[in-house]
């Protein structure tokens, strides 16, 4: 695509949040009334009182709809509480809050954009891909708009649509070296999952190559409808918007697109991704297939309560403690890793260890991560855990969320944890 030629929209129908600055002028054709409401709205939303800014602004642009600056003053107000919404990740309450702002000022692309990248978080898709396209109409040129709507299409499993706006986007401004890292990893995945076919169950839009059996695609699909009940529950009543997207490949295709191990049987990353070949061109085992299905459907499910503000020892143990049961073979791997004091310590295991550890290392790191999901899971309940969750969601740290509910620290936790596995061995 040339530089300059702006990418069409797809044939059918989080970003930081920029406030204009609210206007008292201009209020000539407006009553009297609504002069002094504006007035008062300006004062509460200078002072960062969203709401009663709103109560005001309402008043004024109920006598006078017409005027661009009551207009403009109550969707400044509108953003500005669903941006303080947004920081208390009650996503769903501040959408609410943008689509009142743009049914008041429609022209304004930026409550288009910043309901765009909420959407986006809720796992709203369409949504959020309607909205990004109404916001691109209005200004074609915005590199975030295009940038969001190619995040909002690869969500939706539209590789070229998505390559076509960030390709644009890095032609325009080519040092956006985070979109680069996005726009690699599309093309490796176009050049591999083009000639895919797809098939859709109740939750899951499923893509595979040709030659998949239909038996095999079938299974899958089951085993991820008893997930998505299963793990659900589990979550007290969790269930993430759908379709979501599942990519299934041989064992080359896995490889050449994840650019992971042998070690690594499954992931998601926005995707759950899983081979159903292992590299001798044999079935995966339906239990084995169960077993990382439900892993990888339960980080789709922790994504969407606290996006990336989860520790991945957490993350990793939710995944193992529902997806199998801990016992011997886990045992055997923490108890001589304990008495050679090898064990890790769960703040060197927040971020993730997919690309820093050997197979052996990652094995253990794994079985201490079940180990202590498990512990807390069965030792204080779900209700807890939920607790944690929604701090996390909140952008609470993740030692302070668990001292916060388990009164607990890192290095306390990992002490109860090894004390119960002594008492299981004997």
């Amino acid at each position: 695509m040339s530089l300059g030629s702006l990418p069409c929209r797809r044939p059918v129908r989080l970003c930081a949040l920029a406030l204009l600055a609210l206007a008292t002028a201009g209020l000539v054709y407006a009553s009297g009334a609504a002069s002094e409401y504006n007035a008062r709205g300006v004062e509460y939303y200078n002072a960062g009182r969203w709401i009663e800014a709103i109560h005001w602004f309402e008043q004024a642009y109920d006598l006078a709809p017409g005027n661009n600056t009551l207009r403009r003053n109550l969707c400044n107000a509108y953003q500005a509480q669903a941006d303080e919404l947004a920081k208390q990740a009650d996503f769903a309450a501040a959408a609410k809050y943008l689509e009142n702002a743009i049914s008041v000022d429609p022209e304004n692309h930026s409550p288009l954009m910043q309901l765009g990248s909420y959407y986006l978080r809720l796992d709203m898709v369409a949504d959020a891909i309607f909205r990004l396209e109404e916001a691109i109409e209005l200004v074609p040129e915005d590199l975030d708009a295009h940038e969001l709507l190619g995040d909002a299409y690869y969500k939706d499993n539209d590789l070229p649509s998505a390559l076509a706006h960030w390709e644009w986007v890095l032609q325009t401004a080519p040092g956006r070296q985070t979109l680069l890292a996005k726009l690699e990893k599309a093309r490796r995945e176009e050049s591999i999952e083009q000639s895919f076919q797809r098939t859709d169950s109740r939750h899951f839009s499923l893509s595979f190559p040709p030659g998949t059996s239909r038996r095999s695609l079938s299974t899958v699909l089951n085993i991820l409808e008893r997930a998505y009940m299963q793990v659900g529950n589990r979550f007290d009543g969790t269930y993430p918007p759908t379709p979501i997207q599942v990519i299934v490949h041989n064992a080359k295709g896995f490889a050449d697109v994840t650019q992971m191990g042998e070690h690594v049987g499954a992931l998601y990353d926005g995707k759950i991704r899983i081979p159903l070949l292992d590299l001798q061109g044999n079935m995966l085992a339906e239990d084995e297939l169960e077993r990382r299905l439900f892993h990888e459907y339960t980080h789709v499910v922790v994504r969407h309560l606290a996006a990336n503000n989860v520790s991945w020892w957490l993350n990793e143990g939710l995944a193992e403690t529902f997806s199998r049961e801990f016992g011997d073979t886990q045992l055997h791997v923490l108890l001589p890793a304990s008495e050679q004091g090898a064990l890790f310590s769960l703040a060197s295991l927040h971020a993730s260890q997919l690309e820093r550890l050997d197979y052996d290392n990652l094995r253990l790191a794994y079985a201490q991560s079940h180990a202590s999901v498990n512990y807390l899971w069965t030792r204080y309940g779900r209700q807890k855990l939920r607790a944690m969750m929604s701090s996390l969601a909140e952008g609470i740290e993740p030692q302070t969320a668990l001292e916060m509910h388990y009164r607990l620290t890192y290095e306390q936790l990992e002490a109860e944890v090894m004390r119960s596995l002594m008492r299981a061995a004997r």
